[in-house]
């Protein structure tokens, strides 16, 4: 039960250990009013937990008040910035960085729009708030820097601070109102360490110096600090492909409080041997799982391939490797199995280098609708999303939530924010708006039942003729 830092290596059963030490505490656990925090770094990490935690009544206590099972941005938001927001009078309608930016971007005059896309490869970006005072932080303008006293950045700073008035803010910007609220309010602080007497953090690798920062303050500077324990591998970090600086305030381990997972049971240690010297930290690794079966009775082990290919050939690779599937195995073989291609990298970073990304490979690919946790940014992918959310499941319902998630959504941009997705019943929140508008809901009836009752899929021909 004291600090401690597990540096585990793929397939060492780190989540599993963290589980089952969870559903252990939740069987002993006696506070009524103070709970476990356990905090991860993307929704996919905490959805496994959830749902392994679910499968059990003594986990799924750990799910429900008075504990916590969540991502960084959610436990800030709903601890510190949105109280701290509406308490000063600010209506928080909308949390989504894409939308604000484009709507406090085109609230600019043209002439101010122009300067900043010959300053910046990503000028909405700099409409960002980075002080409670909706200071921009430092605006790079032609050679120089952008005064804070000249009339473009006190526009750009009033288009700022009307978005946040009217409810609208970036996610970013979370942070930096819970900072302001610790800052203004310090019993906070110890308040929370208070509920939350225990923290625990999954793919602790993964988080970002703001959120390492924000979470040492919360829970561990100064007197009084908690129990923390992370769990991570320093060898699959993904700050640097998602934009995000390296934690420097609280580095994941601390070699003071680290115990290491060498023990891997994902692979044999013929693999191990040749992975290890590849880490950014090397464990020693210890390959425990399952050898590589030889596919001949000739081969002493199985045999491993590689494939060469230059920039022009890359959207060739999964199609070579598709066929080397089907020369190598039976078709019952290849009936039962699971095969998998692996891509780190899921968006275009705008640069030439190939291949870069999952989409170079593979020209079609979404990635906004691939992860556990899709992020549609078009109502078509709402549509598509709530189309493999039901065939994977069989379950209609799922297509219709999605589809009137999305159109919720769409309503919040065209309306200012004023109408947002319910986190439940969509199709039945759109239903009751529209229930004085009865063509405007029949169209709507209409299309529900095209795209997720028919299960019609659509095609770029039949959307732009519709």
């Amino acid at each position: 039960m004291a600090p401690m830092d597990i540096a585990a290596c793929p397939g060492s059963g780190k989540t599993t250990l963290l589980v089952a030490k969870l559903a252990i505490l939740a069987a002993k656990w006696q506070y009524r009013t103070r709970g476990i925090c356990v905090l991860s770094h993307t929704n996919a990490a905490r959805h496994e937990i959830e749902t392994r935690l679910g499968y059990t009544s003594v986990g799924r206590r750990l799910l429900a008040y008075p504990h916590y099972v969540g991502t960084i941005h959610g436990f800030v938001n709903e601890y510190l910035a949105l109280p701290w927001l509406r308490s000063q009078g600010y209506p928080v309608k909308m949390i989504d960085t894409d939308i604000c930016l484009e709507k406090r971007w085109y609230a600019l005059s043209s002439a101010i729009r122009a300067g900043l896309e010959k300053n910046y490869r990503d000028p909405r970006a700099v409409l960002t708030v980075q002080s409670p005072d909706f200071g921009l932080g430092e605006v790079r303008w032609g050679r120089g820097k952008l005064g804070t006293c000249t009339p473009t950045y006190k526009e750009m700073q009033a288009v700022c601070k009307v978005s946040i008035s009217e409810g609208c803010l970036c996610y970013d910007e979370m942070f930096m109102w819970a900072m302001d609220l610790m800052e203004n309010a310090p019993g906070v602080v110890q308040t929370i360490r208070d509920r939350f007497p225990l923290l625990f953090i999954d793919e602790a690798q993964d988080n970002s110096e703001d959120q390492s920062a924000i979470l040492h303050l919360i829970f561990l500077g100064g007197g009084g600090a908690v129990v923390r324990q992370r769990f991570g591998d320093g060898n699959q970090a993904i700050f640097d492909f998602v934009g995000a600086n390296e934690a420097t305030t609280d580095r994941f381990p601390s070699n003071s409080i680290k115990r290491d997972l060498p023990n891997s049971h994902r692979f044999g240690q013929n693999i191990a041997n040749l992975a290890d010297p590849l880490g950014i930290t090397p464990y020693g690794l210890i390959g425990q799982g399952p050898k590589q079966k030889p596919l001949t009775p000739n081969e002493p082990e199985g045999r491993h391939t590689i494939f060469l290919f230059d920039d022009n050939s890359a959207c060739r690779v999964l199609d070579a490797y598709a066929d080397l599937l089907v020369e190598t195995f039976s078709d019952q073989e290849l009936r039962e199995g699971t095969f998998a291609a692996v891509g780190q990298v899921h968006r275009d970073k705008g640069d030439d280098h190939k291949p870069r990304h999952v989409g170079h490979y593979w020209p079609y690919y979404d990635p906004e609708l691939s992860s556990r946790e899709p992020k549609p940014q078009t109502f078509v992918q709402y549509v598509f999303v709530g189309l493999g959310k039901s065939h994977a499941t069989g379950e209609t319902y799922l297509a219709v939530e999605k589809i009137a998630e999305g159109i919720l959504r769409l309503a919040g941009m065209v309306e200012g924010g004023a109408i947002r997705p319910h986190r439940r019943h969509s199709h039945r929140h759109v239903l009751r708006l529209l229930e004085e508008c009865v063509g405007v809901r029949e169209r709507y009836e209409d299309l529900i039942a095209k795209f997720a009752v028919e299960r019609d899929v659509p095609t770029k021909e039949t959307w732009n003729r519709h």
